[in-house]
C-alpha cells in the first residue's frame, strides 16, 4: 500500500464554502476502481483533498495489488472520521455506494453514509442546456471553466493500466494512475462555482428595476417588452443565456436580466364559479345571477366554464402559474396565463422578484 501526500500552496475557490460546511471539515473524495459494479470489481485508489489554509492538502491511498484493497479502505476510513462533509463528483451514484459496499464486505465501517454531502454532478446536471454543453462529464465542465488538467486518460483506460502495473509495477504506470485521480480531486474545489447556477435558480433574487423597451420581432412588427434587471448573492462563473418565444434570460456575474414581451390587447377573466353566472351572447360577457335575473331570458343563458368571463383591454405579462392575480387568458383551456401590467404592479419590486424567478424556472423547464 502506498500513501501519497501533496500540498498545493494556494488555490482560488470562487464559491462560499461556508455555505456548505466548515471548510476545515470538508473532504473532497474520488475513487478509482477496476469496474463499475462493487459486486465484481475492486477499489485500487482513494483520493482525498482538504482545505489547508488558502491551499489544498491531497492524500491518496493506493493499493499496489488487489490484496491491499481492505488496507486502503481501512486507512481512508480512519482518516475520513475527522470530517463531517463529503464533496464528490457523481459520488452519490458511484463513489459513495461503491465504497460502502466494498467496505461492508471486509467488515469495515467507513462512516461516510452518515456525513453530509454535496454531489457537484447531481446539483449541476439539470442545467446542461443552459450551459450549452454536450455532456456533464467532469473534464467537459473543467474546459467550460478553463480549469487546467494534466491527465488525458479515460477511466476505462485506467483499468488496463492498473492491470499492467500489477503485472509490472513500473513508475510510469503508477504516475499515470495517480495523476488521473489527483487531477480529479484537486479540480473539484474549482468546480464548486458551478453551484452558483442552481443557487440563483432556486434562491432569492432581487429585482432592481423593470423598464419597457420597444423592439421589432423577426417579422419586423413593432412590439413592446419588459426588461427586468435583478441581482443575486453568488456570482455565476461564466455568462449564460437561454430563452423561448418572447422570453429570454441572461446571467452574468451577480446580475441577471429577463426580457419578456408585453401583450397589448383584449383578454378574458374567467369566473371560477360559472353556476352563479349567466352568459349574455349579445354582449359576449358573463354577469352574476343576482344582476342577470333582471335580463330577459331570451338574452341570457346559463354560463359554462368556457364562456363565464369578462373582457379587458390593457397591457399584460405572461405567466404559467398564478404568480400574480387576477389571471387572464385568451381562452379557457389555454396553458399560458396573463396578469395586467397596472401601475401598482409596476411599482412593486417584490412582485417582480417573484415574477423573474418564475420566468427563469419556466425558461429552464422549456430547454
Amino acid at each position: 500500500m502506498k500513501i501519497n501526500d501533496h500540498i498545493i500552496d494556494e488555490i482560488k475557490i470562487d464559491y462560499p464554502l461556508e455555505g456548505i460546511s466548515d471548510p476545515e471539515k470538508i473532504l473532497f473524495l474520488d475513487i478509482e476502481t477496476t469496474g463499475l459494479s462493487p459486486s465484481n470489481a475492486e477499489i485500487y485508489l482513494i483520493g482525498t483533498a482538504v482545505m489547508n489554509g488558502s491551499g489544498l492538502y491531497v492524500k491518496q491511498f493506493f493499493a499496489d495489488d488487489l490484496s491491499e484493497e481492505r488496507d486502503i479502505i481501512q486507512e481512508f476510513s480512519r482518516y475520513a472520521s475527522s470530517f463531517d462533509t463529503l464533496i464528490t463528483f457523481n459520488g452519490n451514484s458511484f463513489d459513495i455506494p461503491f465504497l460502502i459496499k466494498r467496505a461492508y464486505m471486509y467488515g469495515v465501517d467507513t462512516g461516510i453514509e452518515d456525513k453530509a454531502g454535496v454531489d457537484i454532478y447531481k446539483r449541476i446536471k439539470p442545467y446542461r442546456l443552459l450551459l450549452a454543453l454536450p455532456d456533464m462529464k467532469q473534464k467537459t465542465l473543467e474546459t467550460f471553466l478553463n480549469i487546467p488538467r494534466i491527465d488525458d486518460v479515460s477511466g476505462k483506460d485506467l483499468i488496463n493500466i492498473y492491470q499492467r502495473y500489477i503485472n509490472d509495477p513500473e513508475t510510469t504506470y503508477l504516475k499515470i494512475l495517480l495523476q488521473h485521480n489527483y487531477d480529479d480531486v484537486i479540480n473539484m474545489p474549482s468546480l464548486l462555482p458551478l453551484l452558483a447556477y442552481p443557487d440563483v435558480v432556486n434562491g432569492k433574487i432581487r429585482a432592481e428595476r423593470a423598464i419597457k423597451n420597444n423592439y421589432r420581432d423577426y417579422e419586423g412588427e413593432l412590439k413592446t417588452e419588459l426588461i427586468i434587471e435583478f441581482t443575486f448573492n453568488t456570482p455565476v462563473p461564466s455568462p449564460v443565456s437561454a430563452g423561448f418565444a418572447d422570453c429570454y434570460l441572461m446571467l452574468g456575474g451577480k446580475k441577471g436580466k429577463i426580457r419578456v414581451a408585453i401583450f397589448e390587447g383584449t383578454l378574458k377573466f374567467f369566473y371560477p364559479d360559472p353556476q352563479n353566472y349567466y352568459y349574455l351572447p349579445l354582449e359576449d360577457r358573463a354577469i352574476h345571477k343576482s344582476t342577470g335575473q333582471y335580463v330577459d331570458k331570451e338574452y341570457r343563458q346559463a354560463a359554462k366554464p368556457d364562456n363565464c368571463y369578462i373582457k379587458l383591454n390593457s397591457q399584460f405579462l405572461p405567466e404559467w402559474d398564478s404568480v400574480v392575480t387576477p389571471v387572464f387568458k385568451h381562452e379557457y383551456k389555454d396553458r399560458t396565463m396573463f396578469f395586467e401590467l397596472t401601475e401598482s404592479v409596476k411599482n412593486d419590486p417584490e412582485l417582480f422578484s417573484r415574477y423573474a424567478g418564475h420566468l427563469m424556472n419556466m425558461i429552464l423547464n422549456v430547454l
